[in-house]
């Protein structure tokens, strides 16, 4: 094995980890949640195939979900996050001008700040959506599943930048 997959191992065991034994307890009021799980699939080089984004999606996702004992709810969301992310790689990448070919992970290091929270901040917020309503299982709890989705997008998307800053390296040359 490369050290690349080695450390997407490493990486995936962490984000998991991490989540099981620390992440899934910070819940503020009720309203706000931490999936900072999700940040391994965004961090994914965007070079991943759609089929083994997918793989990998679910993958995380069922497994997260045998943790908190939902009936595939994280798994869905994961494999929506999943499904959704190469077009948005795709489209932030041509808005911005970047060759999406040259980018070999996302990580704030490797690309601009800006660029990282608009990317992040969707995809976060899409799986925190789907998760939430999901959840709730009924429309008569649209406002709060808007109002978890949002607030647990913020919370997770801060923790997911300080991750960034302490974890990853910068491989710009």
């Amino acid at each position: 094995m490369n050290s690349r997959v080695i450390s997407q191992i490493l990486a995936f065991l962490g984000y998991l980890l991490f989540h099981i034994f620390v992440a899934r307890k910070l819940v503020f009021g009720q309203l706000i949640f931490s999936y900072l799980y999700v940040g391994f699939l965004i961090s994914l080089s965007p070079a991943i195939s759609k089929s083994r984004l997918l793989l990998v999606g679910f993958s995380i996702g069922i497994t997260i979900d045998l943790f908190e004992y939902s009936p595939g709810i994280h798994a869905s969301a994961c494999v929506l996050l999943a499904f959704i992310r190469p077009y948005l790689v795709s489209l932030l990448a041509a808005r911005s001008n970047m060759d999406e070919d040259e980018i070999r992970e996302i990580s704030i290091r490797e690309i601009s700040l800006p660029w990282f929270l608009t990317y992040a901040g969707i995809l976060i917020f899409i799986h925190h959506l789907a998760v939430f309503f999901l959840e709730a299982w009924t429309g008569k709890l649209i406002w709060l599943s808007l109002q978890k989705a949002f607030l647990s997008t913020i919370f997770t998307l801060i923790l997911l930048i300080i991750v960034q800053y302490l974890f990853f390296t910068s491989r710009k040359k």
